[in-house]
């Protein structure tokens, strides 16, 4: 019996520290609640990030400071001027004297970045998109004249380059492949900083399915995470595959295409939502409704706005209010809002009367007021 016990205190006690908080905002100030509506960090802080691998930097008397779950100060304020977000172990920061820093857990030092980096961004897979500044000199009227400029590349944690400084702007890791761009030209960068495909696109987009939108000479094509063109560029716009399927542009409509490139939904919407839970939203003649893989209506145009399904909830819109179904076409929450946004972790932001709030699966606004 006391092991049994002591068991379930600890299975208590991961799953206290497992819980997410969620920002919420009142009278000017912030503070966090749980899942279930209920505040455990009182509204105080003047500024409050997302929780991120069990930290986030809040803001008291308008300077941050990094807090955990249980709001211990891992970094207090008056140190720095800047305290980006928490990644993969480190956490970037700026003195008052415009220095940069990469910080571990306990708040100490592990980078000291040179006096030139301006910009330090999150760890993911191991890199960080780090800029600098740079002198741009270009002539005019027979004199060199000097601007101050950007650049970028990615670090390692040891603080070695995995590029040059090189790229005019890039993705964060986020993904195993970010996109990275020189001039006005998009390309392709591996996470150990191997450039795969030279920035030689007017767009790409970010990477879903294995395949991105490119853009050849104002004609939109796919492309897949090696830089090779899957699908030839003729459509007049396109958007990123999800369930494998993808809206495409043809003569001024929208339709699907399946990941060879063939038309399998007609180009006939106005406009569309990305396939989601085996439905999409699309807008026929003014109205919203939803159809499935096939392009069979499972709700016939009604709506005057939609989002897409999460956790089995859609954001809609009907007399211009918002609320969410379910697939059944249930009404969850109730259609009294000035907007809802999409279900995460059983949880949607919504907007109502100018405040700022969430909403369950029940239709109940959170946090809750005692």
């Amino acid at each position: 019996m006391q092991r049994l016990c002591l068991f379930l205190l600890v299975m208590l006690t991961v799953n206290l520290n497992a819980q997410k908080l969620f920002p919420v905002e009142k009278k000017g100030k912030w503070g966090y609640m749980n899942q279930e509506g209920k505040m455990l960090i009182d509204f105080k802080y003047d500024l409050a990030q997302n929780f991120n691998e069990g930290y986030a930097s809040v803001a008291l008397g308008n300077m941050p400071c990094l807090i955990d779950a249980k709001e211990n100060r891992v970094i207090d304020t008056g140190i720095y001027q800047f305290i980006g977000t928490y990644s993969e172990g480190l956490v970037s920061v700026m003195d008052y004297k415009f220095r940069r820093y990469y910080l571990n857990a306990k708040g100490k030092a592990v980078l000291n970045l040179p006096a030139e980096i301006y910009d330090a961004r999150p760890f993911y897979k191991g890199l960080a998109r780090v800029g600098k500044k740079i002198d741009i000199v270009q002539q005019k009227f027979g004199f060199d004249i000097s601007n101050l400029g950007y650049v970028f590349g990615y670090m390692r944690k040891d603080g070695s380059m995995a590029t040059e400084f090189k790229f005019d702007d890039g993705d964060d890791f986020l993904d195993p492949i970010s996109r990275v761009m020189i001039g006005t030209k998009f390309g392709l960068l591996d996470s150990s900083g191997k450039i795969i495909l030279e920035p030689t696109y007017q767009l790409i987009s970010p990477f879903n399915e294995g395949l991105a939108v490119a853009n050849v000479m104002g004609k939109f094509g796919y492309i897949n995470e090696q830089g090779k063109l899957v699908i030839e560029p003729s459509f007049t716009y396109a958007m990123e595959f999800n369930e494998g399927l993808a809206a495409v542009e043809i003569d001024n409509k929208l339709g699907f295409i399946n990941t060879l490139g063939e038309v399998v939904i007609a180009p006939q919407y106005d406009e569309v939502r990305p396939f989601a839970e085996g439905r999409a939203g699309v807008l026929y003649m003014g109205k919203w409704a939803f159809i499935d893989p096939k392009g069979n209506y499972i709700y016939q145009p009604y709506f005057e706005s939609v989002g897409y399904y999460n956790e089995g909830v859609c954001p809609v819109r009907v007399k211009g209010k918002w609320g969410a179904i379910d697939k059944q076409g249930k009404i969850l929450v109730p259609l009294e809002f000035e907007n809802v946004g999409i279900f995460e972790d059983g949880l949607a932001e919504v907007l109502y009367r100018g405040i700022n709030l969430y909403v369950n699966k029940r239709g109940e606004l959170l946090p809750r007021v005692n």
